[in-house]
Order: structure tokens, then C-alpha cells, then sequence
């Protein structure tokens, strides 16, 4: 058995997109170098930095490639999948590092299994200096696999997360190229959308490391992307278990557009959650099963964020 997957023929490729990375170089180089099973191709992608990036990864006699223009993490992807020669590709951020048995555990199951065309694993989250952890991104082969859009939709799942089929990259278009937040999980739906073969090996085997200068400094245009995605799934995805995703999804958006204090958002989405048919709230108290029945959709959803809007400055 382990003979024919070292004999089968299939080579693996880990792609990495950067921009103004030269102070993590070093460190990813040393964790892709300890794996396990090394990958058989490894090709950087300069998203123009304005940093030595470009010629550090250079002068470690890796493939990299220059972008002219920054164009994000999207395309960044896209034009490593076309530049790759692997039939399998990994992404992970330069940021980020891999458990030293990753690529055996993805690779027997490509291996042992057949038509698969995405492996996932769970990730972990780790505060950089400190190595405490944040939170865990898990995930369930069992799950995904009864309905992978709906599942896609619920848990949105991460750049570093897969191993994927490059004929099936090509297939979805890969990656949203006018997104730069939230492309990756609207990738992951994309996927369940061609209806790929999933497969997850539920094992953290991939993490990433949370730095205080890589967050999102726009949190407010992140939820925005989010919303605007749901949206258009709502408008792609017509059956119960698909829309009811989307509803429970965007009730949890209103939720942070009313942090932010973007009301007018939040009403959005709760109104996207009624047409989902997913009543707000998303609650089964007495209370709301009562009001679920007196007042209309516009009454639910102005006495919903009156209640979130007192709930949020209270705890404030």
C-alpha cells in the first residue's frame, strides 16, 4: 500500500501569495522544510510589495513570481493555480505555518480515496508572541457531505484550509478577484456549487497566526463583502436547507452591523433572512415565538434591532 502512493505519480504543489513579507520568510521556509513529506513544487507570488520580499524568497532559490500591481489575495491564487504543474495544490500565507505531517495525511487520503477533488483539515489560530491559542476552525467530513452549499455557506472556510484538484480549481474559475475579504470562503462555496467531491481530514493540520498588523482594518467593508455575498447566493440557491444557511448567516452579519453601528445594514440583513424564509430572530423563546406570530416581517425586524441596539450598548 505504501508503496504504490510513493509510486502513484501525483505531485503536490504549495503556493504562497505575499505582500511585504520579508520578516516572516525565514520562519515559513524552516516549517515547510521540516515536513514530513516535502511538497514537489513550491512557487511564491509577489503581490508588489514594497518591501525586500521579492528578493529574499529569491535569493533562497525559490520560484517566485512579480506582480506589477497589488491585486490582492485573489488573484494572487488564481495566478499561482495557472503557473502550477501539480495536479494537487496547497494554499498557505507566508504568515501561517503547517503541521510537520501535512502533507502525508492529505496526500494518503487523495491516494486512498478516488474522484476527491478538495481535502480539508481543521486550522487553529494562535496569537503570534504568545502562542496562546485564539480559536480553532473545525470542520465535519460528514456534514459537508450532505449538503457541501449549505454547509459552505455556515462555516466559512479559510485560504489555508485545502488541499485542491487543480482541473477543479480551473472548472470554478477559482477565486473572486473583485473581492479582497471573504474570497476565500465564497471560493468554497463556488466548489460545493460544481458539486466537488469533499473530504475532511478532521485533524488540525494547517495554523495561522494572528499578528497585529495583518488584522482587517476595515472590519465594516469586511461585513459589508459578507452581506453582498449572501445576497448573492440567495440569488443562486433556491432550496430550504440553502436559504435557510443564508438566513442564519445574515442574522449573525446584522449582529456586527449593529456593533458598528450600521443600521441601516443590519436592517438589510434581517430583511434578507425573512426572504429566506428564517423568521427573526433566530430564536425560540416563548417571547419571540409570540411576536413570530402577532407582528409582520417589517415589525420583527424593527423590534429586532431595536432589542440588539439596547442588548450591545449595554454591554458596552
Amino acid at each position: 500500500m505504501d508503496e504504490e502512493k510513493v509510486n502513484s505519480g501525483i505531485r503536490y504543489a504549495l503556493l504562497v501569495p505575499c505582500y511585504n513579507a520579508e520578516q516572516y520568510i525565514n520562519q515559513f521556509i524552516e516549517n515547510i522544510s521540516a515536513l514530513d513529506k516535502l511538497f514537489d513544487e513550491v512557487i511564491f507570488y509577489d503581490d508588489a510589495s514594497t518591501d525586500d520580499t521579492f528578493e529574499k524568497i529569491r535569493l533562497k532559490g525559490f520560484k517566485i513570481l512579480k506582480g506589477k500591481l497589488n491585486k490582492g489575495p485573489g488573484y494572487a491564487r488564481n495566478a499561482l493555480a495557472n503557473e502550477s504543474t501539480c495536479e494537487w495544490f496547497h494554499f498557505h500565507d507566508v504568515d501561517d505555518g503547517l503541521d510537520p505531517f501535512y502533507l502525508n495525511k492529505v496526500a494518503n487520503i487523495v491516494e486512498s480515496k478516488s474522484n476527491l477533488d478538495v481535502v480539508l483539515c481543521n486550522v487553529n489560530w494562535y496569537e503570534a508572541k504568545t502562542k496562546s491559542l485564539l480559536f480553532s476552525w473545525k470542520y465535519s467530513h460528514n456534514l459537508i457531505n450532505k449538503n457541501a452549499i449549505a454547509y459552505t455557506i455556515s462555516n466559512p472556510i479559510g485560504g489555508i484550509n485545502g488541499l485542491y484538484r487543480k482541473a477543479k480549481f480551473i472548472e470554478t474559475n477559482g477565486f473572486n478577484t473583485n473581492i479582497r475579504i471573504w474570497e476565500d470562503a465564497d471560493f468554497h462555496v463556488k466548489l460545493a456549487s460544481k458539486n466537488a467531491s469533499f473530504y475532511v481530514v478532521e485533524e488540525v493540520l494547517s495554523y495561522s497566526l494572528r499578528y497585529p498588523n495583518t488584522a482587517s482594518q476595515n472590519q465594516n467593508l469586511g461585513w459589508i463583502t459578507r452581506l453582498n455575498l449572501l445576497d448573492e447566493y440567495y440569488n443562486l440557491f433556491s432550496t430550504e436547507p440553502e436559504r435557510k444557511a443564508i438566513g442564519i448567516q445574515a442574522q449573525k452579519v446584522a449582529s456586527t452591523f449593529v456593533i458598528s453601528s450600521n443600521i441601516p445594514k443590519a436592517k438589510q440583513a434581517l430583511k434578507l433572512s425573512e426572504l429566506c424564509g428564517v423568521k427573526v430572530p433566530y430564536n425560540n423563546s416563548k417571547l419571540w415565538k409570540l411576536v413570530k406570530i402577532i407582528l409582520p416581517a417589517s415589525g420583527r425586524v424593527h423590534m429586532r434591532l431595536l432589542q440588539l441596539k439596547f442588548a450591545f450598548r449595554k454591554s458596552s
